[in-house]
């Protein structure tokens, strides 16, 4: 019965895991920030363009949740700058709206 209970036990964890992949060096535009005035969480960050997007029907921008001061940018920098960046889709709460989590990125030239 221990065996039994344990190898459910164990079945559980392996089925609650989730993949999270982390996009290696993708290619991008970022456009600006988003200037849109509500209060709730999905406004405001800064809105990106990745070139060659292989997801299924991709929107035509991503929103990420940051300044370029926390990005590790130039805050000075002129819209719109090309990148390379590393990232991940967020699963959480904001799914839906597009978001992604920068791991990474550099200003391309």
């Amino acid at each position: 019965m221990k065996k039994l209970l344990l190898l459910v036990l164990v079945m559980f964890v392996f089925a609650a895991c989730k993949k999270n992949t982390v996009v290696p060096a993708h290619s991008g535009v970022l456009l600006g920030y988003d200037m849109r005035l509500c209060p709730s969480p999905m406004c405001g960050g800064l809105l990106i363009t990745l070139n060659n997007d292989t997801a299924k029907n991709p929107p035509s921008y991503y929103h990420i949740q940051a300044s370029l001061e926390q990005l590790g940018l130039d805050p000075n920098t002129k819209f719109p700058v090309n990148v390379q960046l590393s990232y991940k889709l967020d699963t959480g709460v904001f799914a839906t709206y597009h978001y992604i989590i920068v791991t990474q990125i550099k200003v391309v030239k």
